[in-house]
């Protein structure tokens, strides 16, 4: 619970830290000049000066500068962005209190392909912490419900996980993969290797752009994991994980 409380704060608290306005110059195209406090936000350039606050069209705006005289990016450049766009993510999958391991950190890096300004489609690999450590690699869909630099999103990941050790864990009532039924006198104890297992994270998130090429969201998902393990004799055994995912990511471009 702990972990999933500093997760949130981390969140919010960089919200309004990437979203302060920044102090410049604004020349707009009929020659007025803007001093003041500007903000790229949802495909306009707010200025804040003297007690006023004016929103333009990015075609109504010559150049910004900072203080410094440093020019800014005109969010023009949103429009022209590439299609690919990139999404780091970190956070916990939640279990239940009694699991083994009631919270394992997962982090996961994809590349995506924007169809469309809402559809997307893409592949990411990383690493998760079970009673092994693991390489999911994973196909990713996305779909956005607002065409905005501010949505909610659907996504859907699917694929595989790839065992980085070989486990050696201790298992009871193990029997072999060949059996179609169980049996009392296959009982034992058989100390097993992870060979990896499905992957399935659907759920829903929140994404905001900051500036043209960075962003962050905010998702919450269900995962499920089927791993196998296996050991001489034909013994196997499958684990089934459920577990709660929130992760915060970081997207650029």
């Amino acid at each position: 619970m702990r972990k999933l409380c500093l997760l949130i704060f981390a969140f919010f608290f960089a919200v309004p830290v990437f979203s302060q306005m920044e102090k410049g110059y604004v020349f707009l195209k009929n020659g007025t000049i803007i001093k003041g406090r500007y903000l790229l936000q949802d495909g306009k350039v707010h200025i804040q000066s003297a007690g006023n606050l004016w929103v333009f069209e990015p075609s109504e705006i010559d150049t910004i500068t900072g203080m410094r005289q440093k020019k800014v990016r005109l969010l023009e450049e949103y429009s022209s962005e590439s299609p690919m766009f990139y999404r780091i993510e970190a956070g916990l999958l939640i279990g239940n209190s009694q699991n083994s391991q009631s919270a394992p950190f997962s982090f996961h890096g994809s590349a995506n392909y924007k169809f469309t300004n809402k559809f997307s489609l893409g592949a990411g690999f990383g690493t998760e912490f079970f009673k092994e450590s693991y390489l999911p690699v994973f196909l990713n869909v996305e779909y956005k419900f607002k065409d905005s630099y501010s949505s909610p999103y659907f996504f859907l990941k699917g694929g595989y996980e790839v065992a980085l050790e070989d486990g050696g864990g201790v298992y009871y009532d193990v029997y072999p993969m060949w059996s179609n039924y169980y049996y009392p006198w296959y009982q034992g104890v058989e100390t097993l290797s992870a060979k990896g297992g499905l992957m399935l994270n659907p759920g829903l998130g929140f994404s905001r752009m900051f500036a043209p090429g960075f962003g962050m969201s905010l998702a919450f998902g269900y995962q499920f994991h089927r791993l196998h393990y296996s050991a001489d004799k034909d013994y196997g055994l499958d684990i089934d994980y459920n577990r709660l995912t929130i992760k915060i990511g970081i997207l650029f471009n």
